[in-house]
């Protein structure tokens, strides 16, 4: 529940600095796909709507996701599938006139032996100059930083094809909707690339063999990750019998994965 929480404040404060501090980020999503030895690059802009002249600063960031799939935020360099040594910014400082904007361009390019997955973020912020009696010793340069926005950044490797992903462990779990019944399943990630991921709930009358399905959940497996979903279905199914799957449709080349359990419907 705390992660939950510092997740939520974290994307709260995002969206509010993002209309506080009169600038605008775009795009706040970055998807590579360069293969080994190979560089690309997209464009990031960045527009100062305020009506004075500001100073930006990018800065590179990493997070790992938990099982419940919340983002946890660490410092560049200090996770695993960090992105951040196969990144360049430039550049990552500059300023802007009122209603002036600055294209910046990021590159990946990952080492020739390395196809496998790696994310992070790259921090924008305003900085103001200040004297050094009004920095302090803990600010670096002079320099105040705002809070920040965040730009999330993917690298998969185009020529990496090896997708392989399972799902398990089906069972129902206390709804917070009196309107629904909810389920949860583990769905965990076994290869070395970023999947994205979608899951059906079909539930099949034992006595009719009428299907219901439902809209899919669809989520992000990271590498070699396990995550909890929760799917969710109403409950004005008729009287019966019925056999409950969790479909994982994870790519149109490989095959389905499920998992089943037998629920009952009361009148």
């Amino acid at each position: 529940m705390k992660v939950k929480i510092l997740s939520i404040i974290f994307f709260l404060i995002t969206i509010m600095q993002a209309f506080a501090q009169d600038f605008e980020v775009s795009p706040v999503q970055l998807y590579f796909s360069a293969n080994p030895g190979e560089s690309q690059t997209k464009t990031v802009t960045i527009k100062n709507h305020s009506a004075q002249k500001t100073s930006y600063i990018l800065s590179a960031g990493d997070f790992v996701v938990s099982s419940d799939g919340d983002k946890q935020f660490k410092p560049a360099n200090s996770t695993k599938h960090s992105i951040a040594n196969w990144m360049s910014i430039s550049p990552s400082f500059f300023d802007l006139e009122p209603n002036a904007e600055r294209q910046v361009s990021v590159s990946v390019q990952p080492p020739t032996d390395d196809d496998g997955s790696r994310w992070g973020l790259i921090y924008v912020r305003t900085a103001k100059e200040q004297t050094a009696f009004e920095a302090g010793e803990e600010l670096a340069a002079g320099l105040n930083l705002s809070p920040r926005i965040a730009i999330q950044v993917y690298q998969t490797a185009k020529s990496n094809k090896n997708l392989k992903a399972k799902i398990g462990q089906l069972r129902e779990i206390s709804s917070e909707d009196s309107t629904e019944r909810w389920f949860s399943a583990i769905v965990t990630n076994l290869s070395d690339i970023i999947i994205p991921c979608k899951v059906f709930l079909i539930a099949s009358n034992m006595q009719t063999a009428k299907e219901h399905q439902y809209e899919p959940v669809q989520f992000t497996a990271y590498p070699k990750n396990t995550q909890k979903i929760i799917l969710k279905m109403p409950i004005d199914l008729p009287k019966g019998t019925y056999a409950l799957a969790a479909v994982l449709d994870y790519g149109s080349n490989v095959n389905l994965e499920g998992t089943q359990m037998v629920i009952q419907v009361p009148k």
